[in-house]
């Protein structure tokens, strides 16, 4: 897997919304994530996993995760994925939004995933559960 892009709002401590281009990254051959206890770094990565799997170590299986996952200070949250994968190298884009119930602060819909592989220039949707498949790899 190549990450191309990852967008996330409103969720953990990225209230706002923040894009990471991997490109320049990817231009230097190596790269990792660093920063103090508690800058977002496993946020990232969570990210890239619920995206890539719809699960995560953190709250994974927890009833609430839509919820807990939520900044507080937000209304939803979004997770935007792009990255090359599988044999052929396809671009593919993972999402997953959830947004709180605007009555109810502790209710938050049903987290929705959706993906989608670029062939010819169109973005076609694919299921979510193919994507074990694509990467070789199980969550």
């Amino acid at each position: 897997m190549i990450p191309l892009s990852l967008t996330i709002k409103g969720l953990y401590s990225y209230k706002t919304e923040q894009t990471i281009d991997f490109q320049p990254l990817l231009d230097g051959k190596l790269f990792g994530f660093f920063g103090h206890v508690g800058s977002g770094k496993s946020s990232i990565l969570e990210a890239i996993t619920f995206a890539l799997y719809g699960e995560t170590e953190r709250l994974n299986k927890q009833e609430n995760r839509g919820y807990n996952m939520m900044n507080l200070q937000s209304d939803e949250w979004l997770i935007d994925f792009m990255c090359k994968l599988g044999q052929e190298n396809l671009r593919y884009r993972l999402t997953a939004t959830c947004k709180r119930d605007k009555k109810s602060f502790d209710k938050v819909s049903t987290i929705e995933r959706k993906a989608s592989v670029e062939q010819n220039g169109t973005w076609l949707p694919i299921e979510t559960g193919q994507i074990p498949e694509i990467t070789g790899l199980s969550y």
